[in-house]
C-alpha cells in the first residue's frame, strides 16, 4: 500500500455485497485517475456473507496507486455501510461510487472541481457501460442530469453536510442484492433542508453495469413501493412529479386509461380516454420492437406499468401519503 504523505482532499467509499468481479472493474477504474494519487484514498466497505471481497482488496492494496482499505460490517443495506466508511475516511469531500461502476480518468477531478461556497452535494453524470448490450430486460442507471432522487451510484458530499444530517439510513431488506433503497434520496433532501446547495457535474462521468433482468424483476419495480414514504417525509418532492400525484407522464395517463375502461360501461365512447397512453408508449424512444411491433410494446409496458400502479398505491396505503 502506498504511504500517505499528507492528509487526502477526498475519500472514495464503496459499499460492497458479493459481486466480486465487479467490485475488481470499480477499484481498478481509479487506478486510472488523473487526479495526484496522494489526494484521494479508497474504502471498500464489504458486508458478504463470505471473504472473497476482503480478499480481492488485500491483493489490489499492495498494487493500487492510492490508499486501499477494507471495513467489514453485517449486512445492514448499503446506507450503513456508506456510513461506516465516510465515519472512517480522512478526506474533507466523501465521493460514493457504487461497486457496479467504472469511474472515467477523470471523475474525481471534475467532481472536486465542482464544489464552491456552499455547496455540499455534487452529483455526477452516470450512463450505461458502452461496451455492453443492452436489450428489452436491461438493467442500468442512467442520469443525464440532476435527479431529486440523488442516487449514490456516482455523488460527492461535503463531509460537513453528512455529520450535520445524521448520515444514511438503514434499508428495509439488508440482505436483498437488490435493496428497496431510497435511503440515498432520503439523505440528500435533509441535506438540501440544512440549506445546503447542490450542483450537477456532467463531466464526472461513471459508467453503471448493464445486467440483464429476468423478465420477472422487469415487471415487478419493488423500489416504487419506498416512493410514498419519501414524498410523506419530504412534500417538497411532489413538484417533480406530474401534477403533484403521479410518478410520470406514462403513470398519469395509465390512469386516464383506467378511467375510460370504468366509463365504458356506461358510455362506449370513453375507450378514447385510453388512446393518450397508447399513443405516449408508442412514440418513445426505444432500441428493440420498433415499425408495427410498437403496438406489441403498448401491451407489456400496459401490464408492467398496471403493476408498477399497484406497487406505488399499497406503497401509498402503507406510508399514508397518495402516489400513483
Amino acid at each position: 500500500m502506498p504511504e500517505m504523505t499528507r492528509t487526502p482532499i477526498v475519500s472514495v467509499v464503496i459499499p460492497a455485497y458479493r459481486r466480486r468481479d465487479l467490485l475488481r472493474k470499480t477499484l481498478l477504474s481509479l487506478f486510472q485517475q488523473d487526479l495526484d494519487s496522494q489526494q484521494f484514498e479508497v474504502l471498500v466497505v464489504d458486508s458478504s456473507p463470505d471473504q472473497e471481497n476482503m480478499a480481492l482488496v488485500s491483493e489490489l492494496a499492495s498494487q493500487a496507486p492510492y490508499s486501499l482499505r477494507c471495513l467489514r460490517k453485517k449486512p445492514e443495506g448499503p446506507g450503513p455501510s456508506r456510513n461506516l466508511g465516510f465515519q472512517n475516511a480522512r478526506g474533507g469531500i466523501i465521493a460514493f461510487l457504487d461497486s457496479d461502476c467504472e469511474a472515467s480518468p477523470a471523475w474525481l477531478r471534475n467532481g472536486l472541481a465542482a464544489f464552491q461556497d456552499g455547496v455540499g452535494i455534487v452529483q455526477g453524470r452516470t450512463q450505461p457501460d458502452p461496451s455492453a448490450r443492452r436489450g428489452v430486460f436491461s438493467h442500468y442507471v442512467s442520469i443525464e442530469q440532476e435527479s431529486y432522487f440523488y442516487e449514490t451510484a456516482n455523488i460527492f458530499y461535503r463531509r460537513e453536510a453528512l455529520e450535520q444530517s445524521g448520515g444514511f439510513p438503514p434499508d428495509l431488506t439488508p440482505r436483498a442484492e437488490m435493496p428497496l433503497g431510497g435511503e440515498d434520496t432520503e439523505l440528500a433532501w435533509k441535506v438540501i433542508r440544512l440549506g445546503w446547495k447542490t450542483r450537477f457535474c456532467p463531466h464526472a462521468l461513471v459508467y453503471h453495469a448493464v445486467f440483464q433482468a429476468s423478465p420477472w424483476k422487469w415487471l415487478f419495480i419493488k423500489n416504487l413501493f419506498c416512493i410514498p414514504r419519501l414524498t410523506r417525509l419530504f412534500p417538497e418532492l411532489r413538484r417533480f412529479m406530474v401534477c403533484a400525484y403521479f410518478f410520470d407522464r406514462g403513470h398519469a395517463l395509465l390512469t386516464l386509461s383506467f378511467a375510460g375502461i370504468i366509463l365504458a360501461f356506461v358510455q362506449h365512447w370513453a375507450l378514447l380516454l385510453c388512446l393518450p397512453y397508447a399513443a405516449y408508449r408508442a412514440s418513445e424512444p426505444t432500441r428493440s420492437l420498433g415499425g408495427v411491433l410498437r403496438l406489441v410494446r403498448i401491451g407489456f409496458y400496459f401490464i408492467r406499468d398496471t403493476v408498477s400502479f399497484m406497487i406505488l398505491l399499497a406503497g401509498s396505503v402503507r406510508y399514508r401519503s397518495l402516489l400513483l
